[in-house]
Protein backbone atom coordinates (compact mmCIF):
# COMPACT_ATOMS: atom_id res chain seq x y z
CA UNK A 1 0.00 0.00 0.00
CA UNK A 2 1.48 3.36 -0.93
CA UNK A 3 1.22 6.34 1.33
CA UNK A 4 -1.23 8.98 0.30
CA UNK A 5 0.66 12.21 0.62
CA UNK A 6 -1.98 14.85 0.29
CA UNK A 7 -0.97 18.06 1.96
CA UNK A 8 -3.48 20.80 2.53
CA UNK A 9 -1.82 24.10 3.31
CA UNK A 10 -2.34 27.72 2.58
CA UNK A 11 -0.94 28.79 -0.76
CA UNK A 12 0.99 31.55 0.95
CA UNK A 13 1.79 32.33 4.55
CA UNK A 14 -0.39 35.27 5.48
CA UNK A 15 0.61 37.42 8.40
CA UNK A 16 -1.83 37.90 11.18
CA UNK A 17 -1.07 41.60 11.12
CA UNK A 18 -2.60 41.85 7.66
CA UNK A 19 -5.63 39.70 8.43
CA UNK A 20 -6.68 40.54 11.96
CA UNK A 21 -7.11 44.29 11.70
CA UNK A 22 -10.88 43.90 12.12
CA UNK A 23 -10.91 41.26 14.85
CA UNK A 24 -13.48 42.40 17.42
CA UNK A 25 -12.02 43.13 20.84
CA UNK A 26 -12.97 40.57 23.46
CA UNK A 27 -14.26 38.12 20.84
CA UNK A 28 -12.66 35.16 22.56
CA UNK A 29 -15.06 32.44 23.61
CA UNK A 30 -15.79 32.54 27.32
CA UNK A 31 -14.67 28.94 27.85
CA UNK A 32 -11.31 29.67 26.14
CA UNK A 33 -10.34 32.84 28.05
CA UNK A 34 -8.35 31.42 30.96
CA UNK A 35 -6.39 28.82 29.02
CA UNK A 36 -2.74 28.92 27.96
CA UNK A 37 -2.36 30.40 24.48
CA UNK A 38 -1.86 27.06 22.70
CA UNK A 39 -4.83 25.53 24.51
CA UNK A 40 -6.94 28.62 23.77
CA UNK A 41 -6.25 28.27 20.03
CA UNK A 42 -7.44 24.65 20.13
CA UNK A 43 -10.48 25.71 22.16
CA UNK A 44 -11.32 28.52 19.69
CA UNK A 45 -10.89 26.22 16.68
CA UNK A 46 -13.07 23.54 18.26
CA UNK A 47 -15.69 26.19 19.05
CA UNK A 48 -15.72 27.31 15.39
CA UNK A 49 -15.94 23.70 14.23
CA UNK A 50 -18.80 22.94 16.65
CA UNK A 51 -20.75 25.94 15.34
CA UNK A 52 -20.61 24.27 11.92
CA UNK A 53 -21.50 20.77 13.12
CA UNK A 54 -17.95 19.44 12.87
CA UNK A 55 -16.25 17.27 15.44
CA UNK A 56 -13.68 18.55 17.89
CA UNK A 57 -10.01 18.01 17.15
CA UNK A 58 -7.95 16.03 19.66
CA UNK A 59 -4.56 17.39 20.67
CA UNK A 60 -1.73 15.18 19.47
CA UNK A 61 1.62 15.58 21.24
CA UNK A 62 3.61 14.84 18.06
CA UNK A 63 1.76 17.51 16.07
CA UNK A 64 2.23 19.90 18.99
CA UNK A 65 5.95 19.11 19.19
CA UNK A 66 6.35 19.88 15.46
CA UNK A 67 4.34 23.12 15.73
CA UNK A 68 6.28 24.34 18.77
CA UNK A 69 9.62 23.60 17.12
CA UNK A 70 8.56 25.39 13.93
CA UNK A 71 7.37 28.62 15.57
CA UNK A 72 10.46 28.79 17.76
CA UNK A 73 12.64 28.26 14.70
CA UNK A 74 10.82 30.95 12.70
CA UNK A 75 11.17 33.50 15.51
CA UNK A 76 14.79 32.71 16.31
CA UNK A 77 15.94 32.61 12.68
CA UNK A 78 13.62 35.40 11.52
CA UNK A 79 11.63 33.84 8.71
CA UNK A 80 7.92 33.20 8.21
CA UNK A 81 7.09 30.28 5.96
CA UNK A 82 5.68 26.78 5.78
CA UNK A 83 9.12 25.82 4.44
CA UNK A 84 12.32 26.13 6.50
CA UNK A 85 15.37 27.84 5.00
CA UNK A 86 16.77 24.32 4.39
CA UNK A 87 13.67 23.36 2.40
CA UNK A 88 11.93 21.20 5.02
CA UNK A 89 8.17 21.16 4.54
CA UNK A 90 5.38 20.18 6.91
CA UNK A 91 5.53 16.44 6.06
CA UNK A 92 9.28 16.46 6.73
CA UNK A 93 8.76 18.10 10.11
CA UNK A 94 5.93 15.67 10.96
CA UNK A 95 8.12 12.68 10.09
CA UNK A 96 10.80 14.06 12.42
CA UNK A 97 8.22 14.42 15.21
CA UNK A 98 7.06 10.82 14.74
CA UNK A 99 3.55 11.73 13.54
CA UNK A 100 4.04 10.39 10.01
CA UNK A 101 5.59 6.93 10.02
CA UNK A 102 6.00 4.13 7.55
CA UNK A 103 3.76 3.89 4.54
CA UNK A 104 0.41 4.55 6.21
CA UNK A 105 -1.90 7.06 4.55
CA UNK A 106 -1.97 10.56 5.99
CA UNK A 107 -3.53 13.98 5.41
CA UNK A 108 -2.04 17.12 7.01
CA UNK A 109 -2.39 20.89 6.95
CA UNK A 110 -0.88 23.90 8.64
CA UNK A 111 -1.88 27.42 9.59
CA UNK A 112 0.72 30.06 10.45
CA UNK A 113 0.21 33.53 11.88
CA UNK A 114 1.99 36.26 13.75
CA UNK A 115 0.78 39.48 15.30
CA UNK A 116 1.60 42.33 17.63
CA UNK A 117 -0.41 43.83 20.50
CA UNK A 118 -4.13 42.98 20.23
CA UNK A 119 -3.44 40.99 17.06
CA UNK A 120 -1.24 38.55 18.98
CA UNK A 121 -4.04 36.83 20.88
CA UNK A 122 -5.39 33.32 20.26
CA UNK A 123 -8.85 34.68 19.40
CA UNK A 124 -7.46 37.22 16.91
CA UNK A 125 -5.35 34.47 15.32
CA UNK A 126 -8.28 32.09 14.83
CA UNK A 127 -10.49 34.95 13.60
CA UNK A 128 -7.82 35.85 11.03
CA UNK A 129 -7.58 32.24 9.85
CA UNK A 130 -11.36 32.14 9.44
CA UNK A 131 -11.26 35.25 7.21
CA UNK A 132 -8.68 33.62 4.94
CA UNK A 133 -10.22 31.07 2.53
CA UNK A 134 -7.15 28.75 2.45
CA UNK A 135 -6.81 28.82 6.24
CA UNK A 136 -10.58 28.40 6.76
CA UNK A 137 -10.48 25.24 4.60
CA UNK A 138 -7.78 23.86 6.87
CA UNK A 139 -9.53 24.78 10.15
CA UNK A 140 -12.80 23.25 8.88
CA UNK A 141 -11.13 20.32 7.09
CA UNK A 142 -11.59 16.61 7.67
CA UNK A 143 -8.81 16.47 10.24
CA UNK A 144 -9.00 14.59 13.53
CA UNK A 145 -6.01 15.94 15.43
CA UNK A 146 -4.21 19.19 16.06
CA UNK A 147 -1.03 20.48 17.65
CA UNK A 148 -0.44 24.17 18.31
CA UNK A 149 2.79 25.99 18.97
CA UNK A 150 3.06 29.57 20.21
CA UNK A 151 6.30 31.52 20.50
CA UNK A 152 6.78 34.93 22.04
CA UNK A 153 8.13 37.37 19.51
CA UNK A 154 7.58 37.75 15.79
CA UNK A 155 9.74 36.46 12.95
CA UNK A 156 10.94 39.93 11.99
CA UNK A 157 11.89 41.02 15.49
CA UNK A 158 9.95 42.75 18.19
CA UNK A 159 7.17 41.91 20.58
CA UNK A 160 4.15 39.84 19.73
CA UNK A 161 3.38 36.18 19.17
CA UNK A 162 3.86 33.67 16.39
CA UNK A 163 1.51 30.70 15.93
CA UNK A 164 1.57 27.39 14.10
CA UNK A 165 -1.36 24.98 14.07
CA UNK A 166 -0.56 21.58 12.57
CA UNK A 167 -3.58 19.46 11.61
CA UNK A 168 -3.58 15.77 10.83
CA UNK A 169 -5.53 12.65 10.04
CA UNK A 170 -3.79 9.29 9.86
CA UNK A 171 -5.20 6.41 7.89
CA UNK A 172 -7.61 6.37 4.96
Amino acid sequence: MSARTSVLRASAAITLAALACSAPAGAQSVECRDLADDEAVVCEINHVRAERGLGALAVDRRLRRAAVAHVRDMVSRRYFSHVTPEGKRLPDRLRASGYITGRAAWHVGEGLAWGRRELSTPSATVAAWMRSAPHRRIVLGAFLEIGVGVARGVPFGGRGATYAADFGRLGG
